[in-house]
């Protein structure tokens, strides 16, 4: 399994949060863009948080098929959810008022 490390060296994990989150309902937004910030595709991911390691990653159980899905540990994208309704994009499945919701930006690398 892939180990995440800080892009910025900045070590500002809150474990309290961390472990706040499992058992939580969190909604994913991914957008996968390219080396120069053209978007690739986007992706929703919607489940319970199951682990949230610091190398590891946020471990989710989707809710669609009950299939594990791994972000990166970037606590700072994850905000309070806003009481609604959400529909993902990808399918007609409705998410009603997530515990949280993060938007991640995913670059590729640029290659020569």
């Amino acid at each position: 399994m892939a180990e995440f490390e800080s892009l910025n060296g900045e070590d500002d994990w809150d474990q309290v949060f961390a472990d706040d989150l499992i058992g939580c309902t969190l909604l994913v937004g991914l957008t996968f863009v390219d080396h120069a910030d053209d978007v690739i595709r986007r992706q929703q991911i919607f489940g319970v948080v199951e682990t949230v390691d610091k190398g590891a990653g946020i471990t989710l159980r989707q809710q669609t098929d009950g299939e594990l899905f791994t972000i990166a540990p970037v606590l700072e994208a994850i905000q309070p959810g806003e009481p609604g309704i959400y529909q993902l994009s990808d399918t007609d499945e409705k998410v009603e008022d997530p515990d949280f919701t993060a938007l991640i930006t995913v670059r590729a690398p640029h290659r020569c």
